[in-house]
């Protein structure tokens, strides 16, 4: 790294002025040598952020935000600090300072090892399109890829054979550090074979669009179905993340990034427009990933596939999170209907269908609590015990004082709700996947939702069980969405206040219901029970339609796992049946 000494930051003050490079951020009121405007970090009406440029700093009043420019540009344009600093000496127009001797020969080295991963990858992206290609074209184009988006993520193809080898010793590159990236390996007899062929490869780049790994997906059926570069003196797939370069723009423009499990996934959702979407690399999600991920975006959506592997995934994301949250930063969580993975929702229903789901997607909060009581019962003193010893413990491990009181006193509320719940002791841990209500369900959805605006005091009750339900009318989704985001801003409004928010369309559908709900004399018990009812039936019209479809995954292909999960749903639903 360069020599980014204290002298050289100073210069950098000296030749920039601090109001214009926060001036592009923020519009700024003169007074002399102070400036005053919006703060750019939290939302304001009144002028708290205040720009000093003779002592250098910024402040505001409002959240307490405080740095200098270098500080001021890694905040809002989402960049470490060498980034920072190379960026302020280009607007400055000075050179950034030389390395160190040793630091050179590294660097000379890296530039070396990079050159040969280049033209690894060059290599495969000419067979992918080349003669010997057909069959991973082929492959492609069925997965919904066009040639523009291989080109875009610089795919290609490993043939069969020692192919790479020989072409990077015909190009005279050592072959030891060949071996070293993890390209081709070394025969006891001092041949050379490559270490990936026969398969779609991916590469993957670092923040500057260099070649640092690859990942190579089998066509067929084998295993493994993925394999990646082992760890080199350029890869380290614990600190990089799939496709970071394609979507970093738009993670920094949109603060906001989604992080699916596999390469495909990511390509999936980039061509469908989704381009801040990124993936881990063939590993379970770690710390410098998650601060990777949060040098771009506050609160990014961990979205894994709706099967148990990818809910396993999500927990121990939960779980590698919790030590490290902080103010400000954390994560969301997005569970896919289950067997389903983010390719899926969006070719088989749509790209829109898929932002609905991460329109919905919950807090670390949420999912932290259900992994807590998941699968377990607490029907007795000692139990109940135990889980709020467990709830605390966890809540324990996160470092940060401020975070740590909050989501103790979240937890707490939780355990409070628990107890409060007579019925609590006989229910599980349910699917956190969005319940499709039945098509005949309809007439019952636009009772339902006039309950809402005619009773929105009793609404605020069941308004985590509305964020998992799914409507066959557009109109009405919306509408549950809408009706949701107004009690969550003001729990007192109105009926009239909130019919006048609704669109036309909507307000002459639900008009029948609405006049003969306020006409009704129907008590506020009546209603709650009414509601819940309708919520628990939809329920286990889902859970009786996955049973439906997993006996004749079971039939057609029988094992104990798939055994496993039709006995839990089962039993979902008797406990559902029980707690009336």
């Amino acid at each position: 790294m360069s020599s980014i000494t204290p002298r050289f930051v100073e210069e950098l003050r000296m030749r920039l002025s601090l109001a214009d490079i926060v001036g592009k951020r923020v519009k700024l009121t003169s007074k002399g040598r102070e400036h005053s405007g919006l703060c750019p970090f939290h939302n304001e009406k009144t002028p708290s952020f205040t720009v000093n440029e003779d002592k250098g700093f910024y402040h505001c009043f409002g959240c307490g935000a405080h740095g200098d420019m270098i500080k001021f540009v890694m905040d809002t344009e989402k960049m470490p600090f060498r980034e920072a600093v190379e960026y302020l000496a280009n607007l400055a127009g000075i050179p950034m300072p030389k390395n160190s001797p040793r630091q050179e020969a590294y660097d000379k080295k890296y530039a070396g090892l990079s050159t040969i991963m280049e033209e690894a990858c060059r290599f495969f992206q000419e067979n992918l399109f080349g003669l010997a290609g057909g069959q991973a074209r082929n492959y492609l184009i069925g997965r919904g890829i066009s040639g523009n988006i291989a080109k875009q993520f610089r795919l290609g193809y490993a043939p069969h054979g020692s192919q790479l080898a020989a072409h990077l010793r015909s190009k005279g590159y050592n072959m030891a550090d060949c071996v070293s990236l993890g390209l081709v390996g070394r025969r006891q007899d001092g041949t050379f074979y490559d270490y990936f062929y026969d398969r779609v490869m991916f590469p993957i780049l670092d923040r500057r669009k260099r070649v640092i790994g690859f990942g190579g997906r089998i066509m067929g059926k084998g295993e493994p179905k993925y394999l990646n570069s082992p760890e080199t003196t350029l890869f380290h797939k614990g600190e990089q993340l799939y496709a970071l370069p394609n979507a970093v723009e738009t993670m920094r423009q949109k603060n906001s990034a989604v992080l699916v499990e596999g390469y495909m996934d990511v390509i999936a959702l980039h061509s469908a427009g989704f381009t801040n979407a990124v993936a881990p690399l063939g590993t379970a999600l770690t710390e410098n990933q998650i601060k990777l991920l949060w040098q771009f975006c506050d609160e990014p959506i961990i979205c894994f596939d709706g099967d148990n592997a990818g809910r396993r995934a999500a927990i121990r994301a939960v779980n590698r999170a919790l030590p490290i949250l902080r103010p400000g930063k954390s994560l969301r969580f997005v569970w896919l209907p289950d067997t389903m993975d983010p390719d899926d929702v969006i070719r088989k229903k749509s790209p829109e269908a898929f932002e609905k789901l991460l329109g919905m997607a919950k807090p670390l909060t949420f999912a932290l609590w259900h992994s807590l009581i998941e699968g377990r019962v607490y029907d007795t003193p000692e139990r109940m015990a135990k889980l709020k010893q467990d709830t605390l413990n966890t809540a324990n491990q996160i470092q940060d004082e401020i975070v740590r009181g909050y989501y103790i006193k979240e937890l707490k509320k939780q355990l409070w709700q628990l107890e409060k719940n007579k019925t609590s002791q006989r229910r599980t841990y349910q699917n956190l996947t969005p319940v499709i209500a039945p098509a005949p369900g309809t007439l019952e959805a636009r009772m339902m939702i006039s309950y809402l605006i005619c009773y929105p005091h009793i609404a605020q009750k069941i308004l985590e069980d509305l964020g998992a339900l799914t409507f066959g009318e557009n109109d009405l989704n919306e509408a549950v969405q809408t009706i949701s985001d107004l009690i969550l801003e003001n729990p007192d409004i109105t009926t009239d206040e909130m019919i006048e928010t609704l669109s036309d369309d909507v307000s002459k559908t639900l008009k029948g219901e609405i006049e003969m709900l306020k006409k009704s004399r129907r008590s506020e018990r009546q209603v709650a029970e009414e509601l819940r009812i309708w919520l628990q039936n939809s329920r286990i019209k889902a859970l009786e339609a996955d049973i439906q479809s997993k006996m004749k995954q079971f039939e057609a292909n029988s094992s104990s796992e798939l055994w496993e999960q039709i006995t839990a749903l089962k039993k979902e639903i008797e406990n559902l049946q029980e707690s009336e």
